[in-house]
């Protein structure tokens, strides 16, 4: 890095200068990883009658910053004043100019790309199992919808074969089923000969315990 930098500062005295009889430029500094900071001093004599034999001192600090944008080595800066002059304005105003040039080694970084390249295969191979593991689980869910269906099938075919063997007493017959409703002047011998079957048969379809007037009497009729 190296830099050539002009700096201009209007110094006010307190009184007029009719002469600058001598003059003296001293800087200090300090570096930083983000930049430089330091003073001009600019010091010497003047006087403020051209007859006057008298000299006046004067030393005035003037403060000075550089911005660096670039990664340096701090040990290396070299800073050096290029030129000095300076000038009288409006009697009272002594205006400086200062060119000073700043160098410095670059601290180059280490490239990245293995890096990079290493965080794209991380991400690939992420993705990669990530896809693993949606088919895993898409399988996982078609297989257990497949269960499920083969359970509700054979659920269905097992209620199927309870009803038809219900149902059905032999090959060769099926029941029919009559409904009687209890009258006051019903019994359970009265409902046997009106339909032609037992009490016990009766007794496989109804609480004939608790028989009221109003109820329903299943009565089963098989027929060859």
């Amino acid at each position: 890095m190296n830099l050539i930098i002009p700096f201009t500062k209007d110094i006010k005295f307190n009184s007029n200068i009719s002469e600058i009889v001598s003059i003296s430029l001293e800087h200090e500094y300090t570096v930083n990883n983000s930049g430089i900071l330091g003073n001009f001093i600019v010091l010497g004599d003047y006087k403020t009658h051209e007859v006057s034999v008298n000299k006046e001192h004067f030393e005035h600090v003037l403060p000075f910053s550089v911005d660096i944008t670039k990664k340096i080595d701090t040990d290396s800066v070299d800073f050096s004043i290029e030129d000095f002059t300076y000038e009288i304005v409006d009697k009272n105003i002594l205006r400086v100019n200062i060119e000073y040039s700043i160098n410095a080694l670059e601290v180059k970084e280490e490239p990245r790309e293995e890096v990079i390249n290493d965080s794209i295969e991380d991400i690939l191979d992420n993705i990669d199992e990530e896809i693993k593991n949606n088919d895993i689980d898409e399988r996982n869910e078609e297989q257990e919808m497949i269960t499920q269906e083969q359970r509700d099938a054979n659920i269905a075919e097992e209620d199927k074969n309870t009803i038809i063997n219900g149902v059905s007493n032999t090959e060769d017959s099926f029941v029919t089923y009559n409904i009687h409703i209890m009258q006051e002047t019903d019994t359970i011998d009265i409902i046997c000969a009106k339909y032609n079957t037992e009490q016990a048969i009766l007794g496989e379809y109804n609480d004939l315990s608790n028989i009221a007037v109003g109820d329903k009497i299943i009565i089963p009729e098989i027929n060859e």
